[in-house]
């Protein structure tokens, strides 16, 4: 098996791979369109995508192209999230101490940097790097410790630790997973994420759905409707799930059209397509919109909680 996700090695995307599929064959991607497009093109079986974190809400570039990548959610996958902030650890080190002999020198290449060295690192940052939904994630962390540095968006968290590490340059420090440290980064401090409890739903996505028979314990199904842009439309919509006692967990709302003019609505329901009440509210939901577009219908993660920001489906 072949997966795909957006970032480099040692990213939280990578991190949820080796968790969810220890066996495939794992392929970074420069962003979360390129990784649905291998899944489309069939050079992966499957690409891992964050859709929402606990802290810092959706990863809205997920939501405008997922229902337009012909793909299928397949399952879901709920990653603890833990950040560090991190430098190169030649910029944190620095030039060795003079006149020492030759052993003295290979001693001090291959120490860990000392506390002072780490303190002394601290207090040079001028500008801290990572992906947008990394530094939203430590915004109070960031507004208290380093409220002078600039903040300054990357591709991916792993990333940046990479391209920060062949760039030398100094006072710049990266937020990112402590997986990144294999990068020639040096941690400067850890778990500096501003809840403790920061998680990131990620979902799986392949070309074909599951069927009934693959699906054994909880459903979820989740789906993208339209409906006219008018007073009362989406409450007409919404009744239909009412009437068939259907529990919704997400519901999230964006503007589509030449002059965002046309209302998208994306919702996860405790529902399952596939027996009486779900097809029965399927189509009673597409008399009350203007099209219904289902993405998925597959297992809930045991992980889900109130606690951790993401409700239980019963």
């Amino acid at each position: 098996m072949k997966v795909t996700y957006q970032g480099v090695i040692g990213c939280f995307s990578s991190m949820t791979c080796e968790r969810c599929f220890p066996n495939a064959v794992h392929r970074g991607s420069l962003s979360f369109g390129d990784a649905m497009r291998e899944v489309v093109t069939g050079e992966a079986d499957v690409a891992v995508i964050p859709v929402e974190n606990s802290t810092a809400g959706r990863v809205a570039e997920v939501y405008g192209i997922l229902p337009e990548s012909s793909l299928y959610i397949v399952g879901e996958y709920f990653l603890p999230i833990h950040h560090c902030l991190m430098m190169p650890t030649k910029i944190v080190r620095g030039l060795p101490p003079q006149n020492l002999t030759e052993e003295q020198l290979l001693e001090w290449k291959n120490a860990e940097p000392s506390k002072a060295e780490i303190d002394r690192a601290l207090t040079q940052i001028t500008e801290v790097r990572s992906h947008p939904q990394g530094l939203a994630q430590c915004r109070e962390f960031l507004r208290k410790n380093l409220p002078n540095a600039r903040l300054r968006e990357a591709w991916d968290t792993a990333g940046a630790a990479r391209d920060l590490a062949l760039e030398n340059v100094p006072n710049v420090a990266v937020i990112a997973p402590a997986g990144a440290a294999r990068y020639g980064m040096t941690v400067l401090k850890e778990n500096v994420e501003d809840a403790s409890d920061n998680t990131t739903r990620f979902l799986f996505l392949r070309k074909t759905p599951l069927n009934a028979d693959e699906i054994r314990s909880r459903p979820i199904t989740t789906l993208v409707f339209r409906t006219r842009h008018v007073a009362g439309a989406l409450v007409e919509a919404l009744k239909v799930f009412q009437a068939h006692n259907i529990n919704m967990t997400k519901l999230e709302t964006y503007m589509t059209g030449v002059h965002h003019s046309e209302p998208v609505f994306y919702v996860d329901l405790a529902m399952n397509r596939f027996d009486e009440n779900g097809r029965k509210t399927l189509e009673e939901l597409q008399s009350a919109t203007l099209g219904v577009q289902v993405l998925g219908t597959y297992e809930a993660s045991p992980a889900r909680s109130e606690r951790y920001g993401f409700a239980d489906i019963d």
